[in-house]
């Protein structure tokens, strides 16, 4: 079965903050198909530290999404074997962003440059298309 792969960015919690940045996997182009929403957010402490969480039957737009839901980049489509590896690569991206910024700039990475570091990491992959993580990058993140 294919899978659509998706980068979506939520609107900022203040004016000056960075966009909220998820990876989302989905098996209809819809925006109000249900799939798997792959994010970090901080631990609330200030230490620049993540913590990965996945939600299966989530909803971009409608009655189940994000009421802050601004848009998205289709990335490419991936099998069904990528999608289950999805987890392991989100994991890895995680603790690099994490050991970053516990020895750097206490929150230098984010949730921007996680979702980077798993398209870089498909991509080398050759699981999605070369050039997606540029594509990416160009997306609003403010």
């Amino acid at each position: 079965m294919t899978n659509h792969l998706w980068l979506v960015w939520y609107r900022a919690q203040t004016p000056m903050g960075p966009k909220h940045w998820s990876l989302f996997v989905t098996y209809d182009t819809d925006e109000q198909a249900l799939g798997t929403i792959y994010h970090v957010e901080g631990n609330g402490w200030g230490t620049g530290q993540f913590t990965f969480t996945l939600h299966r039957g989530a909803q971009l737009k409608g009655a189940r999404g994000a009421q802050s839901y601004e848009g998205r980049l289709y990335l490419g489509d991936i099998r069904d074997g990528v999608n289950g590896m999805m987890h392991e690569y989100c994991e890895a991206a995680t603790e690099m962003i994490n050991e970053y910024n516990a020895v750097g700039v206490v929150g230098e990475s984010n949730c921007q440059d996680w979702c980077l570091l798993v398209i870089k990491s498909l991509e080398d992959g050759r699981c999605i298309p070369g050039g997606t993580k540029i594509k990416a990058g160009e997306c609003p993140r403010r």
